[in-house]
């Protein structure tokens, strides 16, 4: 009871777009938990196979490659509000790309347009949370997002995956519905939210902080310490989601035999356990640090990998999503990185990072589809568990320094 008078009070104190973008999370999230685990099998049941699968995400990462420094340069120089409308709009022209997909083509275009949704909206959704959050509640701030989402997303997964079920399974006709439905929310939810946002001010910029394109994005190293470091370990985590992000699913449902109700049960797993210990971790990260915080979940990513390979029954499933769930909950990592370059920098950073992570994923996919498609399956998990143990890790701690005692611009 007193951690939720505790959310009550905080959400009280914050801005007006704050709560919107609390709204938009949450219809998004709950959206979007519709369909998060059929996307790869509904692709391949429009005809791509694995290599395909793959070779998709990495256009997609091809095209975010291309965008993410003009789009992190616009979110510093530009008002948030519209910037994050024309990505709510393109991500709705997206989604009814899969609502009314012919064959894998659509999807693929629809791929192609996500990069674009996720530059825009969410970037500048991120900006815009951290720039009206103090330095101790920035962390929590972010957490209490993802509890409000994520608590309002964890009903959808077993009435879409009983939906999918009576509508005959995982087939096209079978989760088609779900994308219309997602389609149509998502164009009310965004009306709603851009409506109700207030226009936001840019960011006040350092003296001299106002050159070319290319001297903008020189000047976001002349701050900050361990940026190079947090790059390593930002296109490890890049590389390792690229390779796995298109096949977890099919895997679970082709190699572990889970059927629609598991693939639900998954996603209300990990979505549960990344409530329960969501405020607790921001709590952590705002009070022992960011980096502590996040080394600390690193364990239960490493449960998740293993279990998946070696579970002997579908069900033990269950207990890995709700180990990923765990790795992801408090938004520590978030929160460090944004807090690593002053607030006036943080687009820019922010398109720094997802250039480099863009160009490591544009490869990772296509790896991913031939070991699953013709080495191991198996191994596609393994290879990323070391990286993280051996290598992403050891970065983390040696190199990255801690944020939480550093001073930055705050906005309300």
């Amino acid at each position: 009871m007193l951690v939720l008078q505790g959310a009550r009070d905080f959400l009280k104190r914050q801005s007006h777009n704050y709560r919107m973008l609390l709204v938009r999370a949450s219809g998004a999230n709950f959206l979007m938990n519709l369909t998060v685990g059929y996307q790869s099998i509904y692709t391949t049941e429009l005809g791509a196979d694995a290599v395909t699968l793959g070779s998709m995400s990495s256009v997609s990462s091809a095209i975010n490659m291309v965008i993410s420094m003009p789009s992190g340069w616009v979110s510093d120089r530009y008002d948030l509000k519209k910037v994050l409308g024309i990505g709510m709009a393109i991500q709705v022209l997206s989604i009814a790309l899969y609502a009314f997909a012919r064959d894998w083509t659509w999807i693929l275009v629809a791929m192609a347009l996500n990069p674009f949704t996720m530059a825009l909206m969410m970037r500048s959704q991120s900006i815009l949370i951290s720039r009206s959050l103090r330095d101790e509640d920035r962390a929590q701030g972010f957490g209490i997002r993802q509890v409000v989402a994520s608590s309002v997303g964890i009903v959808a997964p077993i009435p879409a995956a009983l939906l999918v079920d009576y509508l005959g399974g995982l087939t096209v006709e079978g989760i088609r519905p779900l994308y219309y439905i997602r389609f149509i929310g998502l164009a009310l939810v965004y009306a709603y939210v851009y409506r109700r946002l207030d226009s936001v001010p840019l960011a006040p910029r350092s003296p001299g902080d106002g050159g070319s394109f290319i001297q903008d994005f020189r000047e976001v190293f002349n701050e900050g310490e361990g940026l190079k470091a947090f790059l390593a370990v930002s296109s490890l985590g890049s590389l390792i989601m690229g390779m796995t992000m298109s096949f977890t699913f099919l895997y679970a449902k082709e190699i572990k035999g889970a059927d629609a109700l598991t693939l639900g049960l998954l996603t209300t797993a990990s979505t549960l356990s990344s409530i329960v210990f969501s405020l607790p971790m921001s709590r952590l990260a705002d009070t022992r640090g960011r980096k502590f915080a996040f080394l600390l979940t690193r364990p239960a990513r490493f449960l998740w990998m293993l279990i998946l390979v070696f579970a002997p029954d579908p069900k033990w499933l269950i207990l890995a999503w709700a180990m990923r769930g765990f790795s992801m909950a408090g938004n520590s990592y978030q929160t460090w990185m944004l807090e690593l370059v002053p607030a006036e920098k943080r687009g820019r950073w922010l398109g720094i990072t997802n250039t480099i992570n863009s160009i490591i994923r544009i490869p990772a996919p296509i790896i991913g589809g031939i070991i699953y498609q013709s080495v191991n399956p198996g191994l596609l998990f393994l290879i990323p568990f070391l990286l993280e143990l051996l290598v992403r890790v050891p970065i983390c701690y040696l190199r990255v320094p801690e944020t939480l005692k550093k001073k930055s611009v705050v906005l309300t």
